[in-house]
């Protein structure tokens, strides 16, 4: 088990209960690496995600640009972390907005508003 914090211990036993099985078909060390990168990829991005709150929690006390530093940045590192840990715990959870299944089916693209989109004859 983890000898960090909380965080990191609750991780590590969230880790090992969804993937259990694993822990057998793996070398030792290679499961303890495998958790320690999960826990480094749930927490690396805590900071972006504490700017993200106060932003949401409180959208009056930044400017336009001050607010779009706060959410790209936090897009640019955190969703990285979190797909990364996503393949870690789940293998594989696709991507339910991907346009491998074609823009129509994207919400909020041109082609994807649904039956509301009127389109030019």
């Amino acid at each position: 088990m983890a000898t960090g914090s909380r965080l990191e211990q609750l991780l590590s036993r969230i880790f090992d209960g969804a993937r259990e099985g694993l822990r057998g078909d793996l070398d030792p060390e290679d499961y303890a690496k495998r958790i320690k990168i999960f826990m480094f990829d749930m927490c690396d991005w805590k900071d972006d995600l504490e700017r993200l709150a106060a932003l949401f929690n409180n959208p009056d006390q930044q400017d336009d640009e001050a607010a779009s530093v706060s959410l790209i940045g936090f897009l640019y590192h955190a969703v990285p972390h979190l797909n990364a840990a996503a393949r870690l715990l789940l293998d594989d959870v696709g991507d339910p907005f991907s346009q491998a299944e074609g823009p129509d089916k994207v919400p909020g693209t041109a082609k994807g508003r649904g039956k509301r989109a009127r389109r030019a004859p």
